[in-house]
């Protein structure tokens, strides 16, 4: 468990970088499913969590005066029958000592201390009857993707400086992460095998971390078809021949660091000729673009030197026509790899995304309108301390490949001919999380299989 002391010393340093201002901070609440009493599992907004530590108290809310360095924690008692369906609950102070704060008072009080200490300011939050509460409360709430007020953006800016580097109890709870995954990922390369059904490799994936009482960090993708990028249903039925496309983790038996891991394999437990050549291209792209997540290095940079190994390989195997330095520049290679080599890892999948394109791309950038680098979500220098994911793909996904505009653009630097005849591969997608050190890259999850004779050897029981 992270030390009450931890979240101290990050409030401290938050209301140090703010200075002045009084900020709302929600766990939210639980999510009803079809009817109120059928909710979703519950787990805290990830500010209020990397604050405060308090995965579970839900409605809970703390004010943070940042001029007085001083915090006060709102706590929703229950109700007078919680006992009988939950079991008897600890007492408030009980509730609230990993987060360190001692200033604590029911939920019904925060109506006057909010009006007491207005202006107050909130980010925004993923749980409409949150905001809602909050706004009634004359609390000040942003909206996602709308203009920040001066107090919100400079709330957003301090959150983003403070987390992207991670500290020793981040660290292990994204180690203990990556730990479970790789019992995960393994036990999902032993149940592979012709004629199973993707659901049953994701059972044996998952089943796992039930074991361990954790939770999937996103939904699991567990697929033959790889170049649907997120593709969450588990119907497909394995057959030999097929490459089966694995995007899953776990988060932390703590407070829920998220892991983030892709492996693909063959279904039959060997590579063929033309999955070997290209599954090693996608593994030497992998290598070359963690070998660069070292402090000061653009992290447009990883994308693009992973984008160049990957032009090279695909001029190799006859579907791209040129230069590989120019093909990259002119975005052709994003035929077959669409989307970024990867993003922030933390507390949540995508670490901050909840801020926008604020917490990834440093100020003054903005995204590319170019189809393939659009979709890069960090473009920033990385830092000693950081964590992102590496993951180059290959796709052979027929929606692009006759995509009219991309034929007109590309014209034959593409062999659309060619890339016709891949149709039915798939996809194959390499993904490890690596945390940027002072020496080389640290690769939390390179535990688990990705060399050929690895990942071939995993299969099957």
């Amino acid at each position: 468990m992270i030390p009450a002391s931890r979240f101290a010393a990050r409030r401290s340093a938050l209301c140090r970088a703010l200075g002045r201002g009084t900020f709302a901070f929600a766990a939210g609440r639980e999510r009803p499913r079809n009817y109120p009493a059928n909710v979703l599992e519950f787990r805290a907004d990830s500010t209020f969590l990397w604050l405060f530590g308090l995965r579970a108290e839900r409605g809970a809310v703390a004010l943070l005066d940042a001029a007085a360095g001083r915090a006060t924690l709102f706590l929703d008692p229950g109700a007078s029958d919680d006992a009988l369906w939950h079991g008897e609950a600890p007492s408030l102070s009980e509730r609230a000592a990993p987060s360190g704060i001692t200033d604590l008072r029911p939920l019904a009080q925060l109506e006057r201390a909010a009006l007491a200490a207005h202006p107050v300011h909130a980010l925004a939050h993923t749980d409409p009857a949150t905001v809602a509460e909050l706004r009634a409360l004359g609390i000040t709430v942003a909206d996602f993707g709308a203009p920040l007020d001066d107090a919100t953006a400079r709330l957003c800016d301090a959150l983003i400086a403070l987390r992207m580097c991670k500290d020793a109890d981040e660290l292990a709870e994204l180690r203990a992460a990556s730990a479970l995954t790789a019992r995960g990922h393994r036990a999902a390369m032993r149940a592979t095998r012709p004629g199973r059904k993707e659901s049953a490799v994701r059972a044996a994936l998952e089943a796992e971390w039930i074991a361990a009482d954790v939770a999937p960090a996103y939904p699991s993708i567990v697929t033959v078809r790889g170049e649907v990028l997120h593709h969450r249903t588990y119907a497909g039925t394995l057959t030999d021949g097929d490459l089966l496309l694995c995007d899953a983790g776990a988060e932390s038996p703590g407070l829920g660091y998220a892991s983030d891991v892709t492996r693909t394999w063959p279904v039959g437990g060997r590579f063929s000729a033309r999955q070997r050549d290209a599954y090693a291209l996608v593994l030497a792209s992998q290598t070359a673009a963690i070998a660069r997540c070292r402090p000061g290095t653009e992290y447009r940079d990883v994308h693009l030197a992973a984008s160049r190994v990957l032009a090279e390989g695909l001029v190799a195997l006859g579907l791209l026509r040129g230069d590989p330095e120019t093909l990259v520049a002119e975005g052709a290679h994003a035929v077959f790899f669409p989307h970024g080599v990867g993003h922030l890892l933390g507390l949540d999948v995508h670490d901050m995304e909840g801020f926008g394109d604020r917490a990834g791309y440093a100020p003054g950038r903005a995204r590319s309108p170019q189809f393939g680098l659009s979709y890069l979500r960090l473009d920033r220098p990385l830092a000693e301390g950081w964590v992102v994911t590496i993951e180059p793909g290959f796709y052979v996904a027929p929606a692009i490949l006759r995509d009219p505009a991309l034929r007109v653009r590309l014209g034959d630097r593409v062999a659309w001919a060619e890339a016709e005849r891949w149709i039915g591969f798939g996809g194959i997608r390499i993904e490890d999380d690596v945390h940027v050190t002072a020496a080389d890259p640290e690769v939390l999850t390179l535990e688990i299989p990705k060399d050929i004779d690895a990942v071939e050897s995993s299969i099957g029981d």
